[in-house]
């Protein structure tokens, strides 16, 4: 997983939870506080997106290559159900 890239996301997903809460305080219209909630959300789907490509190119490959690919299907499921809020 490429985790340099991860944290960046993170910390800038982190910066635009921080300006949401400002903007609750600060009295900012509903309609722009919902806008910049579902960019945080979008931007945390973005990095789901990073950790599963990073899954299935290390522990995926890795499992069907050398170890169990049934279980290692299985957990591959597993994990996109969790991603995509399914199980």
């Amino acid at each position: 997983m490429d985790a340099g890239n991860l944290h960046r996301r993170l910390k800038k997903i982190i910066g635009q939870v921080q300006a949401i809460d400002r903007m609750v305080d600060e009295d900012v219209p509903c309609e722009d506080i919902l806008a910049q909630i579902n960019a945080a959300k979008s931007a945390l789907h973005g990095c789901g997106k990073v950790v599963l490509e990073g899954h299935i190119k290390h522990c995926v490959r890795d499992g069907i290559e050398h170890g169990d690919a049934d279980k290692t299907i299985a957990d591959f499921t597993k994990a996109v159900e969790r991603f995509a809020n399914l199980g």
